[in-house]
Order: structure tokens, then C-alpha cells, then sequence
């Protein structure tokens, strides 16, 4: 697999490929170092849910919106201002780069089963990226900003698990995006956001739970 094989287009850069789980630096991004993933747990009405964001410049958020958009017109990205969603939060990574004119693009808001059943995946996750996964997984809100290769995981996870209704199939969905190499992550990444590749989840899911 090689670098480019994420790409979804020729406006949007092309990130690095790390070879190894637990990339711990935030230098593997594109963007000068910066986390480029973020995860957010709020309390709502269904109960504690957890939210991962893609952090995007507001050029490249747009962009990557329109595409879709003339792809699919059903498919559409929600994008928010980076202030709107993490303006209070305490993190140092907030202090440490400049986010005016950024976004945070929502992949998945899960709570319930889903979150139960993913929770281990973002423990391990996490853990393997130094960072403290207590932030997000206990019952006080907080946000944990990821580097590229532990948020493209996750990324991928949040995506596949949404449409999964029963519990054994969203474990083993789970257990299946742990076992996959860096490489393969990225790729099922590339697959499930293009607007070229629309049944991406689907294969992902198929693939990682036919045999349940």
C-alpha cells in the first residue's frame, strides 16, 4: 500500500503512511505537526456519547463538502467552526497551534451499545498513542486530540460500527478494525469517505463480520 492510495482527490494533500501501530508523534501530519483527529465526550439525552472530528483548514473542509456533494447529493459532511466545538476546552493542544480559519469535520457522535461495544478498541487505541484514554471513556467530559494514524483507526470504526444493530456483530466488527495493520486502516479509510467508493462501510463491515 503506498501513500497515495488515500487520496481523495488532487486538491486534498497526501498525508504519510506510518508502518508501525501507535504512531506517537503529533509530526506524522500533513499540517505542520498538529493533531488532525479529536475526540469529544459530552453527557446527552441517550447518556454519555462520544464524538470524533477530523480537523480540517476551512478551504480544505469546503472542498472535500462539495465533492460529495456533487457526487451524492445525499451525502453531505457536517462541518463546524474549531472554536464552536472545542473553544472551552483546556487541552494544550489548544494553546499550542493556531486554529482560526479551521474546522471540526464530525465523523460519528455513538453512545449506547455502539459506544460499549467500540470503548475497548478506543482504550487500546489510545493507550498505544500515549494518550490518556480516561479523558474520554469516563463519565466527566472531555476531549483527547489525536495524531493521523491512531485517528484514522478510529475513524474507520466510528464509520463501519453506526449501521450494525446487534451486539456480537459490533464486537466482532470491533475486534476485526484492532487486528488490521496501519496499512490497511488507511486504505479502508480512503474507501469509506470517497465519493467514488459509496458502499466503502459496507465491505469494511461485511468483511469483518461474514463470519458471525
Amino acid at each position: 500500500m503506498n501513500s497515495q492510495s488515500h487520496s481523495e482527490g488532487d486538491t486534498d494533500p497526501t498525508p504519510p503512511l506510518s508502518t508501525q501501530r501507535g504512531d506517537r508523534q503529533f509530526g506524522s501530519s500533513v499540517y505542520g505537526g498538529r493533531p488532525t483527529f479529536a475526540l469529544a465526550r459530552r453527557d446527552g439525552p441517550d447518556g454519555g456519547a462520544l464524538t470524533l472530528y477530523e480537523l480540517l483548514p476551512m478551504k480544505q473542509a469546503t472542498t472535500r463538502s462539495d465533492r460529495l456533494e456533487r457526487s451524492n447529493p445525499n451525502r453531505r459532511l457536517v462541518v463546524e467552526s474549531f472554536e464552536a466545538v472545542f473553544g472551552d476546552s483546556e487541552r494544550a493542544e489548544i494553546d499550542r497551534w493556531e486554529w482560526d480559519d479551521w474546522t471540526a469535520v464530525k465523523i460519528r457522535r455513538l453512545s449506547g451499545s455502539r459506544l460499549r461495544s467500540l470503548l475497548p478498541l478506543v482504550r487500546e487505541t489510545l493507550q498505544e498513542a500515549d494518550l490518556d484514554e480516561a479523558i474520554v471513556t469516563g463519565s466527566a467530559s472531555g476531549d483527547v486530540f489525536l495524531p493521523e494514524t491512531p485517528g484514522v483507526r478510529l475513524a474507520i470504526a466510528f464509520l463501519g460500527i453506526k449501521p450494525i444493530q446487534r451486539v456480537d456483530r459490533m464486537r466482532a466488527f470491533c475486534r476485526g478494525i484492532a487486528r488490521m495493520s496501519d496499512e490497511e486502516c488507511y486504505y479502508w479509510h480512503a474507501k469509506c469517505r470517497s465519493p467514488s467508493s459509496p458502499n466503502g462501510e459496507k465491505a469494511m463491515r461485511t468483511l469483518l463480520t461474514d463470519h458471525i
